[in-house]
């Protein structure tokens, strides 16, 4: 073999090593649709139209953040000092008058203001299931409700891929144990001692958790309730929503929950259909079997009778 045959061959096998080559912060890079969701969150559980996961949470974020700002004005502010706190004002003695420090907090806040959200998406790794996370001093049920109360009296339809949205004030395992004690949490005013008698139900749904039983579920987290309240499965004034996906279940606390189409934003402004009147119509005017012909309303005319 000649020296420039060699040369070459060494030349060709650098530049294979230079296309192979990969960054470590890609080789380690997390996967963008990783399950995330873990006990102690809080958001909220929405459904989706096959294919359109994102397409839906974008929404949902949009929807979630107009109606925050109605109910929380200074939401932003808040999120703003907690992702802040212990750095600007711990005390007197933090302030320095080196130009690097102030340049340093000033990046970490203009950092903070840009990635801390009241609002993120959690991808379930599930079709047509999406889990938004929120920020933790808002209350997912009363978002809900201010939501739907909203919506249901302007009539205007502002998403397109989103089915239902629930609330998830208690995200834990999909676990019997922990999902009564969300139950629990999550009816903590009607288990109360001075709670006024009124009528629940439990909605309960599984997906992928073979391990959990829906009947074994229900009577669990009811038997707290059954002592003081009654069971109402049309007309509840409370529903219990349970979901369970793979391991995980949200819990949320809806009130009428039938009233408002199940929390469904697809059907919230589908009208009920009236039944019309029955109206007779004209019979044609052919001769009955005496040969006599009939009126508009089918009655025999005897135009020969006096």
């Amino acid at each position: 073999m000649s020296k420039r045959t060699s040369e070459k061959n060494a030349s060709d096998g650098q530049q294979k090593r230079a296309k192979r080559f990969q960054q470590m912060k890609e080789r380690f890079k997390k996967p963008q649709n990783s399950f995330e969701i873990s006990p102690g969150m809080k958001g909220f559980f929405v459904t989706s139209v096959r294919g359109r996961e994102k397409k839906c949470a974008l929404e949902t974020i949009d929807l979630l953040e107009e109606y925050a700002a109605k109910l929380y004005p200074n939401l932003e502010q808040e999120i703003v000092m907690d992702g802040t706190d212990g750095k600007d004002d711990e005390s007197p003695q933090a302030e320095s008058n080196d130009i690097e420090d102030e340049i340093a907090r000033e990046v970490a806040t203009i950092k903070s203001e840009k990635t801390l959200k009241p609002f993120r998406y959690m991808p379930t790794t599930i079709d047509c299931l999406v889990y938004i996370k929120c920020y933790k001093k808002i209350d997912p049920e009363k978002l809900v409700q201010f939501i739907f109360a909203d919506m249901s009296k302007s009539k205007q339809r502002k998403t397109r891929f989103t089915g239902r949205l629930i609330p998830a004030k208690v995200t834990t395992t999909s676990k019997l144990d922990a999902i009564v004690r969300g139950a629990k949490e999550v009816a903590r005013d009607l288990l109360a001692e001075d709670a006024e008698p009124t009528t629940f139900a439990l909605v309960v749904n599984i997906r992928y958790c073979d391990d959990l039983k829906r009947d074994k579920v229900i009577p669990a987290v009811a038997a707290p309730l059954d002592t003081k309240h009654k069971v109402d499965l049309k007309n509840a004034r409370y529903t219990i929503v349970i979901e369970a996906f793979k391991s995980m279940c949200t819990i949320g606390l809806v009130e009428n929950y039938n009233a408002l189409k199940r929390l469904n934003l697809q059907t919230l402004f589908d009208e009920k259909e009236t039944p019309k009147p029955k109206v007779l119509e004209p019979q044609s005017r052919e001769p009955n079997d005496d040969g006599l012909p009939f009126d508009s309303y089918g009655t025999a005319k005897n135009e020969l009778a006096e």
